[in-house]
Order: C-alpha cells, then sequence, then structure tokens
C-alpha cells in the first residue's frame, strides 16, 4: 500500500463550523489510501467536494472526534479527502 509521507511545515487550519480541522493542500498525486504527518499515520476514509460539502462534512468530523479519532483533511483540486488517525 502506497503511503505519502506530509510535511508539517504545510499544514495550516481549516475553520470549519467552529472547528480548526488540520489541513494540507496538495496538487499532483492521486489521493492515497494512508499519509504520515509528524510520526502519525492517518487512514482514507472518505472525501468531500469543496464547495458544497454543507453541514455533511462538519457533520461526520465532529462524529468521528467524539470517538476519538483524529482528523487530517488533504484538499486536492475541488476535493476533500478525510484521513483519521
Amino acid at each position: 500500500m502506497a503511503l505519502l509521507e506530509l510535511d508539517e511545515a504545510e499544514l495550516e487550519p481549516l475553520p470549519l463550523d467552529g472547528m480548526d480541522v488540520p489541513r494540507i493542500r496538495v496538487g499532483g498525486p492521486p489521493p492515497y489510501w494512508a499519509v504520515r504527518l509528524g510520526g502519525q499515520e492517518y487512514r482514507y476514509e472518505r472525501s468531500f467536494p469543496v464547495k458544497g460539502h454543507g453541514a455533511s462534512l462538519p457533520d461526520f468530523l465532529r462524529e468521528h472526534m467524539a470517538a476519538g479519532r483524529k482528523p487530517l483533511l488533504v484538499e486536492r483540486l475541488d476535493r476533500f479527502y478525510v484521513y483519521l488517525g
């Protein structure tokens, strides 16, 4: 399985419905099933459109954060790829 190593220097918060969710913007490579950031491994869960995600993305993130999982958004083109650690 391909694992994408991400640089913490590229991390920026995404203000989203009262939360600051960690986000990294990437360019060319296709989505990966797993990424690593600062020694923490995250697994791909699902994606949402950047425009038009409405309340579905914040609700999805809150549900998983309440279960103790850490979200990481990878923004690529017109989609947010949600990874959970």
